[in-house]
């Protein structure tokens, strides 16, 4: 298989699972004895606002209290590695299994934060094998007990919803592996057709499913099934508007502009990145793709000019919305590039592709001639201000 960007395990964190608290938790008040139950309780309180710091403080002095304590002790893992610190993270979360515990864990999130703090992609598969696993079984389990019955109630939906996210977003980590980091083991192909097909089965209409499917077909070179993946995600969103609760997270819409834009659908990846533009200003990626998607609009153009009248379309007024000629995308692209390299240096982003690509990018432009595009822009009180 082409090998893809390497990755041993997905960058996409998945949250603890929410378990019910213990009793003693519910009941305890400020003014009564600490006990770990509480401190638990706390914490998850703690976690779910990121504060991770003080979260470890308090699953720390559970741990002295109860040091048996087996949900303090996963807590603590997570709160360490979503903190930063992998290896005190991974030492927790290992006394889970034996020899440390009698048994392993019996649910998956200790297998999914193992799995992607992993340093080896073996080790990483192995985790996410387990933990697939284990949610495809509840899964089933949940499909089964609703057959023929009313939808149960609104936390048992979150409920399902929450092991069909874990799952595909593992199912998904899998095939990143396969395609980047043993993408040239013997079995890489038959793995991703086998997790995609998995993946496909529990979320067919996922986003994230779409596109690992459309990245299986690149690199089995099957061009035309893949362009169809994407030109099928796209019109699932097209015409959305920026905050749309249906739209998927940025960096599924940025990996799915990066894909129309391989298929040479330059209006279509535009149309994506406007809602992310908007909804992020000072997203890097966004403003990158933005520029290099006007730029490549206007090599289309230069090659085929009747591009500029086969894609006039109808404004709300009614009114013919004519497309952006050649000079016009340069100079919009050339602004979006321009903001991407200030971004870029503010925030000293680490992706050295970007910062050179952007940087010869507007070296050509500027040698051309090339001036920013300057919009009017309205301030907060309704006065136009210059851009």
């Amino acid at each position: 298989m082409t090998r893809t960007k390497k990755s041993a395990a997905s960058s996409k964190r998945i949250n603890p699972e929410k378990r019910q608290q213990p009793a003693a938790a519910q009941g305890s008040s400020a003014a009564g004895p600490i006990d770990a139950a509480s401190l638990i309780d706390k914490s998850h309180t703690l976690l779910a606002q990121s504060n991770f710091e003080l979260a470890i403080k308090f699953l720390d002095r559970a741990l002295e209290l109860e040091p048996s304590n087996i949900e303090a002790r996963e807590l603590v893992g997570i709160a360490e590695l979503e903190a930063g610190d992998e290896e005190r993270g991974r030492e927790h979360l290992l006394q889970l299994f034996p020899p440390h515990a009698a048994e392993p864990p019996s649910h998956p999130s200790p297998y999914l934060y193992l799995a992607q703090s992993a340093s080896e992609p073996q080790e990483a598969l192995g985790y996410y094998s387990t933990a697939t696993a284990m949610l495809e079984k509840r899964i089933a389990e949940k499909d089964r007990k609703g057959k023929g019955k009313q939808q149960g109630a609104e936390g048992e939906d979150e409920e399902v919803d929450e092991d069909v996210q874990m799952a595909v977003t593992a199912l998904v980590a899998m095939i990143e592996i396969w395609m980047s980091d043993l993408c040239f083991e013997e079995a890489a192909e038959k793995n991703c057709d086998s997790l995609i097909q998995r993946a496909l089965s529990i979320s067919p209409n996922d986003p994230e499913v779409k596109l690992s499917l459309a990245s299986i077909r690149m690199s089995q070179s099957r061009f035309e099934d893949a362009k169809q993946v994407v030109i099928s995600l796209y019109n699932d969103l097209e015409g959305r508007e920026p905050f749309d609760p249906i739209l998927p997270a940025l960096p599924v819409r940025l990996a799915l502009s990066r894909l129309l834009l391989e298929h040479s659908l330059h209006l279509e990846a535009l149309d994506i990145l406007s809602t992310v533009r908007e909804e992020d200003s000072l997203n890097i990626e966004g403003a990158y793709l933005e520029g290099w998607a006007l730029y490549l609009r206007a090599e289309a153009i230069k090659e085929n000019p009747s591009l500029l009248t086969s894609t006039i379309t109808k404004a709300e007024d009614g009114e013919d919305d004519e497309p952006m000629s050649v000079e016009e995308c340069l100079s919009e692209s050339m602004r979006s590039l321009v903001e991407c390299a200030k971004l870029y240096e503010d925030q000293e982003y680490e992706d050295e592709g970007i910062g050179s690509h952007v940087a010869e990018l507007l070296e050509e432009l500027t040698k051309n001639g090339v001036v920013p595009a300057i919009h009017d822009e309205e301030d907060e009180d309704g006065d136009v201000e210059m851009a």
